[in-house]
């Protein structure tokens, strides 16, 4: 047998290895590219440069036309009706190694500025809010102060019809004095609590600013998010797509798309990128990417799921004809 014949029957051997069902040997090269680019610093894995001349490139021709936008609108159907009848719950998809430190930077405690949260909850929503819970108290009180009024009423009626003879216009009086009172909580109600409620809504705005920037109630709001996760986690799919789709996400579509096009217009824009790229670079210093995950606890997870899609790109790769010839001709003298 000839060296021509044992190179051609290794090169079917481990073309057949590659190629092979269990995918074992692709498996293990994916795990090599993905250990490999994880333990790299960031800084070498490449340059500011490149990085943001390939970002300004791939966006400028990603928003150029409506193929994209296209594209993704697709998607949103395709797994709107994949997920529309889902009634597994949000968390049988939240893997065990990410929920714990998402779970410890939700229990984090902080407290905002004042003055920032005043801005941000400080918007025509939020003070219709405000301002209709403080217009349904006072209604409340007012109908309070009605049942009150009819007790009165009544007394004053009987008042008035068992002492006219004995008391003369005295039942009556009690009986005008009652009617005067119920007038003027009617007035007061009806002219002045607009004013009452415009005025003590933007005090009722600061006041919810500052007890949400109070420090001693930022374990309170700690666990609030922790609530509002488990809430999430405990809804099935199915209610949650229902509500995504009233935020309609084709919409939203074209706000990112109109955005991303204007981001990359301009003569300086790889410059100003390449600027971003390389203080974050350098403020990584020698860092690694594993590094990173290492601190939020999220490496095993990520290492899998990247080594999996690595090795399902990898095999799709070593079943085309190019890459069987490539692979052949390695060995061939």
């Amino acid at each position: 047998m000839s060296d021509s014949t044992d190179a051609a029957s290794i090169a079917g051997r481990g073309l057949a290895r590659l190629q092979a069902h269990d995918g074992d040997a692709l498996l293990t090269l994916a795990r090599l590219v993905v250990d490999e680019t994880t333990a790299t610093p960031i800084a070498q894995i490449a340059r500011p440069r490149w990085l943001a001349s390939q970002l300004v490139a791939a966006t400028q021709a990603a928003t150029r036309g409506e193929p994209l936008r296209h594209w993704v609108e697709r998607r949103l159907n395709h797994e709107r009706d994949r997920w529309q009848d889902d009634e597994r719950k949000l968390s049988a998809f939240l893997p065990p190694e990410a929920e714990e430190p998402l779970r410890k930077l939700l229990a984090t405690e902080s407290t905002p500025s004042e003055d920032l949260v005043l801005r941000i909850i400080d918007q025509a929503a939020f003070r219709g809010l405000v301002k209709s819970v403080l217009a349904e108290s006072l209604g409340r009180w007012r109908k309070r102060v009605g049942d009150v009024d009819k007790k009165l009423g009544g007394m004053g009626k009987r008042a008035a019809e068992r002492s006219r003879g004995l008391f003369g216009n005295l039942g009556g009086m009690a009986e005008n004095l009652v009617g005067a009172m119920r007038e003027e909580v009617e007035n007061t109600f009806d002219v002045r609590v607009p004013d009452v409620t415009a005025g003590a809504t933007q005090e009722a705005m600061r006041s919810i600013a500052r007890y949400i920037a109070d420090p001693q109630h930022a374990s309170a709001f700690a666990e609030m998010r922790l609530s509002i996760l488990d809430v999430m986690l405990d809804t099935e799919v199915r209610n949650l797509v229902a509500e995504v789709d009233k935020l309609n996400p084709e919409e939203a579509v074209s706000v990112v798309m109109g955005g991303l096009r204007a981001a990359v217009q301009g003569e300086d824009v790889v410059d100003r990128l390449e600027e971003r790229i390389a203080a974050v670079l350098e403020e990584a210093g020698d860092g690694t990417f594993g590094a990173w995950l290492d601190e939020v606890e999220l490496r095993a997870v990520w290492t899998e799921t990247t080594t999996e899609l690595v090795a399902e790109r990898l095999k799709a790769v070593v079943e085309t004809d190019g890459f069987a010839a490539w692979w052949h001709g390695l060995f061939a003298e």
